[in-house]
């Protein structure tokens, strides 16, 4: 695990991120997908650490249960996290636009869509959704855990619930997950209902727990196999 930081234009600032590097990184020469975490509100992307993201990785990717990945935890501001909903002056953009370029320019990344994945929890569920759904083809995968969706319904123009139709959403690997006593199961079942209505091909999990990391961290081990699952397990070849 690494804090680095980046230039961001939207923001006139310094950003920050942490990034997790898979066993045999600094030994070979072979690119490596890169899964994006985004954290929930208040807390920053030191979260996933606590959680055991990173713990998790190395020990199922040591163990050969997963393929080696890269995986990237933005921080961002509260006025761009909580205060924008989405498009050109929003942390949707700083990740697209700005973070995404950055980590490609700087370490060995399989810098395709096939290698990239996006999920949070919480606030970053949501950001997860609709920055997924509006980039179809910057992303393989999407995941949202107890996305927040009843506490940040965005404008419908970013409303995950009014963008299942997308050109290219239906071609995404989505999941969708919850707790049992979990305060956002409510609004992720309408969601997963409404995916159903769509047609769109998703998991949907209803896990024990509540909206706490208690719930996130007992299920890391399912999320990383989702993301990386079509991942190899070798790296790319330079």
């Amino acid at each position: 695990m690494e804090r680095q930081t980046y230039p961001s234009q939207l923001t006139g600032a310094t950003e920050e991120y942490s990034i997790y590097f898979p066993p045999q990184y600094d030994q070979t020469d072979r690119r490596y997908p890169v899964l994006y975490l985004l954290h929930g509100w208040p807390y920053k992307d030191a979260n996933w650490d606590k959680i055991g993201a990173d713990e998790v990785a190395d020990a199922m990717i040591s163990d050969g249960a997963l393929p080696p990945f890269i995986i990237v935890m933005p921080w961002a501001t509260e006025r761009l996290y909580v205060g924008t909903s989405g498009g050109a002056n929003s942390f949707e953009a700083q990740l697209v636009l700005e973070l995404i370029p950055h980590i490609d320019a700087t370490y060995r990344t399989w810098a395709t869509r096939d290698g990239r994945a996006l999920g949070g929890v919480s606030r970053g569920g949501v950001w997860s959704l609709e920055t997924g759904f509006f980039h179809p083809d910057t992303f393989t995968a999407v995941g949202a855990h107890s996305p927040a969706l009843e506490l940040n319904r965005a404008p419908p123009a970013y409303d995950p619930f009014y963008l299942l139709d997308r050109p290219g959403v239906e071609a995404l690997r989505l999941y969708l997950d919850a707790g049992n006593g979990d305060w956002a199961r409510k609004e992720t079942q309408q969601l997963h209902e409404a995916m159903d209505a769509q047609g769109l091909a998703h998991i949907y999990v209803v896990h024990q727990g509540t909206h706490t990391n208690a719930l996130w961290s007992a299920s890391l081990g399912e999320y990383l196999s989702f993301y990386s699952f079509r991942w190899p397990m070798g790296g790319v070849a330079p």
